[in-house]
């Protein structure tokens, strides 16, 4: 089986050249490798230079505009590979990761597997797996999303299942199939939520495996140096379009993102953001704004279909 993996970058030189020289030590390496870099000035590509010459298998540079979900698609129309890996550029992957993941894929019906992602933690702050926001989780599986499209993170990182989603750092897909899925182009620079939009999706083609004796260690490097009322408008913002397009609107459901939302400023006052908190209400106001056009224009054209 023939592995593509895909890098995103943009002015991380050094940190790209850890993840090459990462991916450099694999045994079996994978078959290519396709970085693509959204800054114009092409910062990245003496390092991606430097690597080809030192790396015996196909090594591939491109640029474009900033855009996560765009280089991720240009990376997986470039690929060539039965499976596409796609990496952040802050990751050290497993010197077995090709050969684990050939063993995962040998199941024809999976269409897509991941990890065990370490990551570091900040235990000071109240997060994903805080009682608060697991209580709005409801009672379904581990791995899988909520009526109102919040996924369920992993309590038990130990135990192989099926899931519907996986972390951006590290995610999989046969080729075919993110071929057909794609990344949604809507989520623009950062695209926050842009990996669960895509791992949802192609959990509908068939199954994502999470495999825990794979584990990827993610430095996550990048997250810190947004604006936190920026990325707390995001956080909600894309969180409602993606519960638009993915799920249903059933008031239920509703409530539970409206309860969410609150939680998310609750969170972010008790862990003193007060500019993600501000974010996160700008986020609300706009998301309410952008179901409202929605529901209008729906309403229109079905006015003026019964008139045709």
């Amino acid at each position: 089986m023939r592995f593509s993996v895909v890098i995103p970058t943009m002015r991380r030189e050094q940190i790209l050249a850890d993840t090459l020289a990462s991916l450099e030590s694999c045994d079996p390496p994978p078959d290519e490798v396709i970085v693509i870099d959204s800054d114009d000035a092409g910062s990245s590509q003496p390092v991606v230079t430097a690597f080809d010459e030192a790396f015996s298998r196909s090594v591939r540079y491109h640029q474009t505009a900033p855009s996560l979900t765009r280089q991720r698609n240009l990376g997986i129309d470039d690929s060539s590979g039965e499976v596409v890996v796609f990496l952040d550029d802050d990751v050290s992957v497993p010197a077995r990761l090709f050969a684990q993941l050939q063993e995962v894929y040998d199941d024809g019906s999976v269409v897509g597997a991941t990890g065990k992602v370490i990551e570091p933690d900040d235990h000071r702050r109240l997060g994903p797996l805080s009682p608060l926001r697991r209580s709005l989780l409801g009672r379904g599986r581990e791995g899988t999303f909520t009526q109102y499209g919040y996924p369920r993170y992993l309590g038990d990182a130990e135990q192989p299942r099926d899931v519907e989603f996986m972390k951006g750092c590290f995610m999989s897909a046969r080729r075919e199939a993110a071929m057909t899925v794609r990344f949604d182009e809507q989520l623009t620079g950062y695209a926050l939520a842009e990996d669960e939009d895509f791992s949802y999706r192609l959990s509908r083609l068939g199954r994502i495996r999470y495999a825990p004796e794979i584990v990827v260690e993610h430095r996550k490097l990048g997250f810190g140096a947004h604006d936190p009322r920026l990325l707390g408008r995001l956080v909600v913002v894309n969180r409602a379009y993606l519960f638009r397009k993915n799920f249903s609107g059933t008031a239920s459901a509703r409530a539970q993102f409206a309860v969410f939302v609150g939680m998310l400023v609750a969170h972010r006052l008790a862990n003193r953001q007060w500019r993600g908190a501000q974010g996160v209400l700008e986020g609300a106001r706009d998301a309410w704004r952008a179901g409202r056009a929605d529901t209008l224009g729906a309403g229109k054209a079905r006015r003026k279909g019964a008139q045709s």
